[in-house]
């Protein structure tokens, strides 16, 4: 009876925490298909929405690092349901925004309630479970997760197409109260534990290059904004950058603890995430836009064609172990990058003949090819990591993912903006201009793979050993 309610208790864990990532892969993707709608509504270029997507992700980034503190210095339990009601809240003023300002804003306490709720979250899993546990659990955590990434695409498109946008967010509100009342009973009271001191300087010089990285970045693809605006920012972000490695190297317990990044694996992992997201990363950014603006397919179509990439996830989530173990981390991430690669440069084939049944197939490709390339890149970083060190992991790691995502966006972006408008002097979106952006980001892709190499063919055998 005992070992019943012990798994009862592991089961119900995975299944709080599969709800919160839930709620933020729904809220992530389910944006995608509604850009065009919501273009139109607020009066603004489409390429200019890629701000709701980044905003939120950069949220996310900035908040990460420090969420570990804050759970430990108040309790796990009660800053993850205080950050399911962030989320929450926030999700009802997305829908009644009326401008790209005001959404930008609730998008931003978006982010900040998700970055409090996700990496407690898998922290709580990571504690509650042994080692050669984590990625079973993890990938159980993932295929729950995988369900909001799918049915984001469709959501959006049936939702924006039958109903209004504004509806996309308020959708999360019943699955959040519920994951809240299922957290008050199920998750154990955990007491507030002694932390150092927040480093708030180092807070505010890591989290304003962040933000002043991801904002240039953007901002070189913004209709709005001058280059000059772009580079100017950049700089001054890298110079914050170069004064928090100042700061950090004088403090005992730094926002970001950089001297994991001297475990190799652990190094390879952070840029592998890095750079490989983007290339990849704003493929879900993409493929709405081609499919409603270049190919005029209506949402719920849009919708019901991206859908699949989450179903290629949820296959391959309870293979991902076993493939680990056949092919060990180097050889499966040095492959499936080139593989990855190619299936972004795949949708170049895609045009007004390809039949709807072969834009299904490529994007199921796609979704089963970057959930090995996740469930590797970042089960590696754990690699060689101790005990005492897994919050101070999961943040950089939880940070670099968040952060390359909107770093990705904004490359798609910036590829969209630079073909666009190589022949004309306003920006249009023509399917050969979505062609020969996949093009560009697929080779980034494969110029990734070449960070693999240094991994050995033994390392990660401690995830992945059979007990």
């Amino acid at each position: 009876m005992i070992d019943k309610k012990y798994d009862l208790q592991h089961f119900m864990i995975l299944l709080v925490v599969s709800f919160a990532l839930f709620m933020e892969a729904l809220d992530t993707t389910v944006i995608n298909t509604a850009i065009p709608n919501m273009a139109r509504s607020l009066n603004v270029n489409p390429i200019d929405l890629k701000i709701t997507l980044i905003s939120y992700l950069l949220s996310l980034a900035i908040f990460i690092p420090i969420s570990g503190w804050i759970g430990d210095k108040w309790g796990m339990k009660r800053i993850f349901i205080g950050a399911m009601f962030i989320f929450i809240l926030s999700s009802l003023w997305c829908g009644f925004s009326n401008n790209l300002l005001e959404l930008v804003i609730a998008r931003t306490l978006q982010g900040l309630g998700g970055a409090l709720a996700l990496p407690i979250g898998r922290l709580i899993v990571l504690r509650a479970f042994e080692r050669n546990e984590v990625i079973s659990a993890m990938s159980r955590v993932a295929i729950v997760a995988s369900l909001g990434t799918m049915l984001g695409p469709m959501l959006g498109g049936f939702v924006t197409h039958y109903f209004s946008w504004r509806w996309i967010f308020w959708i999360n509100i019943p699955v959040g109260l519920i994951n809240i009342a299922l957290a008050f009973y199920w998750i154990k009271n955990d007491a507030p534990q002694k932390v150092y001191p927040l480093d708030k300087i180092g807070f505010i010089l890591f989290g304003g290059s962040l933000a002043g990285f991801t904002f240039g970045l953007s901002a070189f693809s913004e209709s709005t904004l001058s280059r000059s605006t772009a580079l100017s920012v950049t700089f001054y972000s890298f110079l914050l950058m170069l004064c928090y490695f100042w700061h950090s190297r004088h403090k005992k317990h730094p926002i970001i603890n950089s001297i994991l990044l001297q475990i190799r694996t652990f190094r390879v992992s952070v840029f592998g995430n890095l750079f490989c997201r983007l290339g990849f990363g704003g493929v879900p950014f993409l493929l709405p836009l081609l499919l409603q603006i270049g190919l005029h397919y209506p949402e719920q179509i849009s919708g019901m064609l991206v859908a699949p990439i989450a179903l290629g996830i949820m296959v391959v989530r309870p293979l991902t172990l076993s493939i680990l173990r056949l092919l060990g981390y180097k050889h499966l991430l040095i492959g499936n990058t080139v593989l990855l690669s190619i299936s972004i440069c795949s949708f170049c084939l895609v045009n007004q003949s390809t039949p709807l049944f072969m834009i299904v197939v490529l994007t199921f490709l796609f979704g089963f090819l970057i959930s090995l390339q996740y469930s590797g890149m970042n089960s590696l970083g754990y690699t060689g990591v101790g005990m005492d060190d897994l919050s101070s992991a999961t943040s950089i790691i939880s940070t670099l993912q968040q952060l390359a995502q909107s770093f990705g966006v904004a490359v798609s972006a910036l590829f969209l903006q630079h073909f666009s408008t190589a022949d004309h002097q306003a920006v249009y979106l023509s399917v050969p201009i979505f062609h020969h952006t996949f093009l560009a980001m697929g080779l980034m892709t494969f110029l990734s793979a070449f960070i693999f190499f240094r991994l050995k063919s033994s390392d990660g055998g401690d995830m992945i050993a059979v007990h």
